[in-house]
């Protein structure tokens, strides 16, 4: 049985949902990395992926400049980094060095992998579009890599207030 509630109410029992990094780099080359929940698999073919991020986050800026990105499912071990990377703007800081997280060099992107990550999908951009108050990105995976390590689980958000862990498999 259903009754029915406010919105906010409902969306609480969301979790968990996906959490990815995200990962840009500048035209001057400095590499960047951005914690994002909204984020779901757009086509399967040709495999696409839609991220909502915010007008204001350096991410979307330098999406927008260089029309290229990667989408990394970090594993449960770097929650501490993917709370990092999502509560720090990366204008005027190296995310990457603040955290300890590893670039790795992508195969057709400039934009960098996450090492440390389950597996990391290097996209081009498609398009952007703006359905309400948030722009979505949607990009075309070009490449994809998975980490050489298989016992690794992913990072999920698992509750409110960005509380971060893994989920056990059944």
């Amino acid at each position: 049985m259903q009754k029915q509630v406010k919105v906010a109410e409902a969306l609480a029992r969301k979790y968990p949902e996906q959490v990815v990094l995200v990962t840009t780099r500048s035209k001057r080359g400095q590499a960047n990395v951005m914690a994002v929940g909204w984020v779901c698999v757009a086509s399967g073919d040709p495999p696409m992926f839609l991220l909502g991020i915010d007008d204001e986050a350096y991410t979307y800026e330098l999406i927008r400049k260089t029309r290229e990105f990667v989408v990394a499912f970090p594993s449960a071990r770097m929650a501490r980094q993917t709370l990092f990377v999502g509560t720090r703007h990366g204008h005027k800081m190296d995310k990457f060095a603040a955290c300890g997280l590893t670039a790795q060099k992508a195969a057709l992107v400039k934009a960098p992998l996450v090492a440390e990550a389950v597996a990391n999908f290097e996209c081009r951009l498609v398009e952007i579009t703006r359905p309400g108050d948030c722009p979505l990105a949607v990009g075309r995976v070009v490449a994809a890599h998975v980490n050489t390590n298989r016992t690794l689980r992913r990072l999920y958000t698992v509750g409110q207030g960005h509380r971060l862990g893994g989920i056990r498999r059944a």
